[in-house]
C-alpha cells in the first residue's frame, strides 16, 4: 500500500476523436498532472498536447479498465504524484469510474471524477443523428438505470423524442426489451444498440439474437411517430 495522502489519481472523460471537446477542467486538469495514461486509439492531437508528461498507453498496461490495470497504476505511483487517466466517454457511466475511485481509496490515493460526454452522445453526434431537435423544442432523456415507472413517465410525454438508457448486462436487455414489447399503449417506437463503438439500428421489441450483443451498451428509444 502507498502511504502518500498527496498521490492524486483524475479520471477525466473525454472524446477520443477530437480534442476540442474536453471541458477546461479536464484541460487544466492534463496540465497539472505530471504523468497520463492515454489509449492508442486517441487523435494524434492528444500527444502534441501532453508531449512534456510522462506518457503511459492503457493497451501498454493491460486489456481492460480492471484490478489488473488498477495495480499497475500503483507501481506508476512510485515515481509519480499526480496522474490524469483519459476516458472514451464519461468515466462515471462507461468506464467502471465508480470501482476504480473505490479501488485507489482503499490503497489511500485520492481519486476524483472529471465527467466527460457520454459514449452514445459522441457515436450520435459525429454521425448526424443528433440527441436533440431544436426545431421541435424537443429533449433527449438518459437513465443510467433501467427502471419501468420512469421509462412509462418519459415516453408518455408530450415532447418525448429519445430516451437512452445504460444496459449493464444482456439479462437487463432482454428485461427491457420485454417490457416494451408489453407496453398498453400504441406509440411507435424505434430501438437501437449501441456497443463497441457501433449503432445496430432497428433492434425488435423482442429478439432471440441477444447473445449476439457486447454488453456493457446503450439502447436508445425513439418516438417512431410522424409528427
Amino acid at each position: 500500500m502507498i502511504l502518500q495522502c498527496k498521490k492524486k489519481i483524475f479520471l477525466v472523460g473525454t472524446n477520443p476523436s477530437d480534442i476540442l471537446d474536453c471541458t477546461i477542467h479536464a484541460i487544466e486538469t492534463i496540465q497539472n498532472s505530471d504523468s497520463i495514461i492515454i489509449s492508442k486509439e486517441f487523435n494524434k492531437k492528444y500527444l502534441k498536447v501532453i508531449n512534456n508528461k510522462n506518457i503511459y498507453f492503457q493497451e501498454d498496461l493491460a486489456k481492460k479498465n480492471d484490478k489488473n490495470l488498477w495495480f499497475k497504476i500503483l507501481k506508476i505511483f512510485n515515481s509519480h504524484d499526480t496522474i490524469t487517466h483519459l476516458f472514451d466517454g464519461d468515466p462515471d457511466i462507461d468506464c467502471r469510474g465508480p470501482e476504480q475511485q473505490e479501488f485507489f481509496k482503499k490503497n489511500n490515493i485520492e481519486c476524483r471524477i472529471i465527467s466527460g460526454v457520454i459514449k452514445v452522445v459522441n457515436y450520435m453526434n459525429i454521425n448526424s443523428n443528433l440527441l436533440t431537435n431544436r426545431e421541435k423544442n424537443f429533449s433527449s432523456s438518459f437513465l443510467k438505470k433501467f427502471n419501468k415507472v420512469k421509462v412509462l413517465e418519459i415516453i408518455n410525454n408530450l415532447y418525448f423524442e429519445k430516451l437512452v438508457i445504460f444496459v449493464e448486462n444482456k439479462n437487463d436487455l432482454k428485461k427491457i426489451l420485454l417490457f416494451l414489447k408489453d407496453l398498453p399503449f400504441g406509440i411507435k417506437l424505434k430501438l437501437s444498440l449501441f456497443s463497441d463503438g457501433k449503432m445496430k439500428r432497428s433492434v425488435k421489441s423482442y429478439t432471440k439474437t441477444i447473445a449476439n450483443y457486447n454488453m456493457p451498451a446503450y439502447i436508445v428509444i425513439e418516438n417512431d411517430e410522424k409528427l
